[in-house]
């Protein structure tokens, strides 16, 4: 072989692995803590008071699943196998501790603001938070795009504010900017005024599993990838 067949025979390399490296596909995901059935049911129905009144909202279901997000952030779809691997056991770490959800948060001196079941940042909560970090970190890549999510059934694009808060969440909303929390969903104050005081209630529980889902539209839980057993 003589030294153009072996440039060419180089080039041709170069471009099958470059256009391989460019076809894998980066999907979001979040890894997050469970509800047992009684904080499922309370997260469902105060959502489903703010549906009544503002139709335009995230809908919690068995596709959109409530929970406490512990990480976000973009994937290959190639390391999930190696990304359930590093959490497998992870789960026992927290599986006897209680969470407690204290309060309904919201912006009081808003007309209208995001509505959410704030969670207590206990030491084994944040423990757990920054150790998801560590163990996934190696797979973490810097940036997706909207094929990285499930895609919206009428075909909307994912909204901006999903794709601008993914990528960030460890320099952004991690440590000791975490907020643990339920999303509920928009509202006027005044409904979340009633619902704070007639409907929420405060109370301890255990986390049902950690799971690894593939993100939909503003951060929803749809496709799971695994869960903790």
């Amino acid at each position: 072989m003589n030294k153009y067949s072996l440039i060419i025979t180089f080039l041709v390399i170069t471009l099958i692995s470059s256009c391989a490296q460019k076809q894998e596909k980066t999907i979001a995901i979040g890894v997050m803590l469970t509800l047992p059935e009684d904080m499922y049911q309370q997260s469902v129905q105060l959502n489903r008071a703010i549906l009544e009144k503002h139709p335009d909202n995230i809908s919690l279901d068995d596709h959109h699943i409530p929970h406490i997000t512990l990480l976000q952030c973009y994937v290959k779809e190639s390391d999930l196998s190696k990304i359930e691997q590093a959490l497998n056991g992870l789960y026992k770490t927290i599986e006897n501790d209680s969470l407690w959800a204290d309060e309904l948060q919201y912006s009081k001196d808003k007309t209208e603001s995001f509505a959410s079941i704030g969670i207590k940042r206990s030491p084994s909560l944040m423990a757990l938070h920054e150790q998801t970090i560590t163990l996934l970190e190696p797979y973490m890549i810097p940036d997706g795009s909207q094929v990285s999510y499930v895609q919206t059934a009428d075909g909307t694009p994912i909204d901006d504010f999903t794709l601008a808060y993914v990528p960030k969440f460890v320099s952004a909303h991690s440590y000791e900017h975490y907020n643990p929390h339920i999303s509920l969903g928009v509202a006027k104050t005044t409904l979340l005024d009633s619902l704070a005081q007639n409907q929420f209630q405060s109370k301890k529980f255990q986390a049902a599993a950690i799971g690894v889902y593939q993100l939909g539209a503003f951060g929803t839980a749809q496709k799971r990838i695994w869960e903790s057993e």
